[in-house]
């Protein structure tokens, strides 16, 4: 009875177990399908994203060296200075002086902004200076885009040419100089760009490893996309390797008809690639950041047996005889080492980036043993030391690290504590070169291996250039103190003198009254009068130096009572003008507040002084601008013609004579220094016959 009861269940079971093996089977091979797929797909949006990454930053990159180009154009046309020793030049060759500072001129922007030559050409566009002297003619090129740039008044630029006399490729600024009328252009100043030195490095530096990796920079240039930089696979392409647009199914074609993103393609080699295409902002440029797809999809081979394998592995673990539970959690547990393995891969690769891109040196360390098993290319590079001379020893064993880490004992502080930081360290590099750096290390566990993580950064031009600062902070104090005690020294000296002249005139009038004429009497009226005019000055003076010096510390105070002071000091002008003084709820600044009651005092006296035949009406209010608040002082006078406006806030400028309002002409000076000893900025806006606005910011 129990063996016939074996033989029913025998083969429903051996069925059984066959339908859940083929069903965990197909379930499995289905899963690695699918893992597989989703894996690929992620794998190539990964790629493509980190190519437009690249292609963007690149793009960013172009921009703003063409931007920094555009600047230098315009720092250039918008200096008068140098506008009207280039006129005089070209008016009179001769003149040596002006001739010596044009030189000079010239060559610091061919030293400090790397231009391989500068000119300075005629209207007729001869050369009449260059640097450096024996510069070739002018190439044909450039010679063509005169015309419009001396037409028009605006800088252009010569894209990719090539020059007539060597055939090297060059690009070139054209910045028109105008006249004395600013409506003539009397010449043009030429700026020549060597691509190879300044453009071509970044744009050839792929910031990942790889061996296909390639920016390609091309134009539109007729039926053809015209390449503009050399490549990586083919020599002597700069401006001569051409592809018809026809050819639609390449990235470089693609991007000089408007296409953007990331596209696949056959490059110029016939290579199926992936790239990114995109135009650089501003230009007419287009940039393909491309790597080829065997490199892409090697990895993806790589998995694909992996998968395969790991499939195999399973059905042969179910045909071994498991259970139909057991085997589905074999299954799992497979997929969920696989899913730990691809997070561990994309984690360890994300570093790696991370890494190798690090613009900080970084070591790796053994915790335990302090043997260094990793080293990043910025170290590398920053100390001369090839990866084989610091791979595999202690870092004690490192004669640059001895002020850290001088033995084995000395390892124990960076093993145990997770936080470590050492700054202005000096080490020494390879070929000898002393430099400052900052030396930071942590702790971590990877792979449950404890490992400590050292960044070296080179601080040597940071350190430089703050040491620069403070000695030029302490050579303005000290010539600070020194205009001081001058400014003191000479308006006691000159002060003692006018009041003996002005005591002796008015003595000389007493002593002969009577004996002098109306026009000996107007002549001593005139001499008296100078001499407190120029007592008025000198205080003024002495008082405008000591505005830096002996206004006191800035501290948080209320504007409302300094704007109080300042409307009784004036109380008596008030009174007799009838000026109707208003004011808004006014805020609490940081600012010293006897300088801020002399702003105040200042545009107020002006905006009563300056009134027309209506009542002076004034009012005084602040606006809150984020970090700042903006204070007006509105009035309803005589109003600044703007033509004067450069001349307002200038010591001792006067735009009306004394007879028709008295003063010395430095109030609006004085409001403006101790504004700007505030951190703040003063302007106005004014209109003839309908009143004035100055206005002034203070920091909250």
């Amino acid at each position: 009875m129990k063996a016939s009861r074996g033989k029913e269940l025998g083969p429903g079971v051996g069925l059984g177990f066959v339908l859940a093996f083929v069903l965990l089977a197909i379930f499995i091979a289905g899963s690695g399908y699918l893992y597989y797929s989703r894996y690929a797909a992620n794998y190539r949006t990964e790629m493509g994203n980190q190519l437009s990454a690249i292609g963007q930053l690149k793009a960013e990159q172009l921009a703003t060296w063409r931007a920094q180009r555009r600047g230098d154009a315009s720092s250039l046309l918008m200096n008068g200075a140098f506008a009207a020793l280039a006129e005089r030049f070209l008016d009179d060759p001769g003149d040596s002086p002006a001739d010596g500072e044009l030189r000079s001129w010239l060559a610091s922007y061919q030293v400090y902004t790397q231009y391989d030559e500068v000119r300075l050409l005629d209207a007729h566009g001869v050369t009449r200076l260059s640097v450096p002297p024996a510069a070739p003619p002018l190439s044909l090129a450039v010679a063509q885009q005169l015309p419009e740039v001396l037409q028009s008044g605006r800088a252009g630029l010569v894209d990719f040419y090539r020059t007539d006399s060597d055939q090297a490729i060059r690009l070139t600024v054209l910045i028109p100089i105008r006249g004395r009328d600013r409506a003539t252009v009397v010449g043009i100043v030429t700026l020549r760009v060597d691509p190879a030195v300044s453009l071509y490095p970044f744009i050839s530096r792929w910031p990942t490893a790889s061996t296909s990796a390639e920016t390609l920079l091309v134009r539109r240039d007729g039926s053809d996309a015209l390449f503009l930089n050399e490549l990586k696979y083919q020599k002597d392409t700069a401006l001569t390797l051409r592809i018809p647009l026809a050819s639609q199914d390449v990235p470089a074609v693609k991007a000089a008809l408007g296409e953007t993103g990331v596209v696949e393609g056959v490059d110029y080699r016939g290579v199926r690639v992936l790239a990114d295409v995109r135009a650089v902002p501003d230009s007419p440029w287009f940039l393909v950041a491309r790597m080829d797809l065997a490199e892409i999809y090697a990895p993806l081979r790589q998995r694909l047996w992996q998968t395969v394998m790991l499939v195999g592995v399973a059905l042969l673990g179910t045909g071994a005889g498991l259970a139909f539970f057991l085997r589905h959690r074999e299954a799992r547990l497979y997929r969920e080492r696989a899913e730990a393995a691809e997070a561990q891969r994309a984690s360890e690769l994300r570093y790696r980036r991370l890494f190798e891109s690090a613009k900080d040196g970084i070591l790796i360390l053994d915790a335990e043993t302090g043997t260094i098993v990793d080293v990043n290319p910025f170290l590398v590079e920053l100390l001369g030391f090839s990866p084989e001379e610091l791979l595999g020893k202690r870092v004690w064993e490192l004669g640059f690290l001895q002020d850290i880490v001088a033995n084995g004992a000395n390892f124990a502080e960076l093993q145990q504590k997770e936080y470590v930081r050492y700054e202005d360290m000096p080490l020494e590099t390879a070929d000898g070169r002393r430099i400052e750096v900052e030396f930071i290390s942590n702790v971590y566990l990877v792979n449950r291996q404890k490992v400590v993580q050292c960044s070296i950064r080179d601080i040597t031009e940071r350190r430089r250039a703050e040491e620069e600062v403070e000695r030029v902070s302490e050579e303005l104090k000290r010539s600070n103190r020194d205009l001081e005690q001058f400014a003191y020294v000479a308006s006691h000296d000159l002060q003692e003198p006018l009041r003996m002249v002005s005591s002796y005139v008015q003595l000389l009038a007493q002593r002969y009254e009577g004996q002098l004429d109306d026009k000996a009497r107007k002549y001593i009226n005139y001499a008296v009068d100078g001499a407190v005019r120029m007592q008025q000055l000198i205080e003024d003076l002495l008082t405008y130096s000591r505005v830096g010096t002996r206004g006191g510390p800035l501290e948080s105070i209320d504007s409302d009572p300094a704007l109080t002071a300042a409307l009784q000091n004036l109380g008596k002008l008030i009174e007799e003008s009838g000026a109707v003084i208003t004011r808004g709820k006014l805020p609490f600044v940081r600012a010293n507040a006897p300088q801020l009651s002399q702003v105040f005092q200042n545009l107020l006296s002006n905006a009563i002084k300056f009134h027309g035949e209506a009542q002076p009406r004034v009012h005084v209010s602040a606006e809150d601008k984020g970090c700042e608040w903006v204070f007006s002082v509105k009035d309803n006078g005589i109003g600044i013609d703007p033509q004067y406006k450069d001349r307002v806030f200038v010591i001792f400028q006067r735009l009306h004579t004394r007879q028709e309002f008295p003063g010395t002409g430095i109030g609006l000076a004085m409001c403006k220094r101790i504004v700007e000893r505030h951190g703040g900025r003063m302007w106005f806006e004014s209109e003839p016959g309908k009143g004035s606005t100055f206005y002034f910011s203070v920091l909250k």
